[in-house]
């Protein structure tokens, strides 16, 4: 799953209504457990310098994102992402 947010409404934590919207779908289904893989790790999605993270970063989500949602680590991937690892998270329900 990607997060497609248009430009005109980014930067107002859409990404996490989304994300919480995906966990209650879930949940209301009868799930045990959501996990997102290949979560881009980042410490914040612009830097000091304005400097921004990869738009294809950005579609698969961050761990920071996952993170304040509730989701743990679980394994960090092989890939990278703009030069960035890449993690499977879990959120058990």
């Amino acid at each position: 799953m990607c997060f497609v947010v248009r430009p005109g409404y980014r930067r107002r934590g859409l990404m996490h209504v989304l994300l919480e919207g995906a966990v209650v779908h879930a949940a209301a289904h009868g799930t045990e457990a959501v996990e997102a893989v290949e979560a881009v790790e980042v410490a914040e999605v612009a830097d000091a310098d304005g400097d921004r993270i990869d738009v294809v970063s950005g579609y698969v989500g961050t761990t920071q994102l996952f993170e304040a949602a509730g989701f743990g680590r679980v394994l960090q991937t092989a890939r990278r992402s703009g030069g960035r690892p890449r993690w499977l998270v879990r959120l058990e329900l």
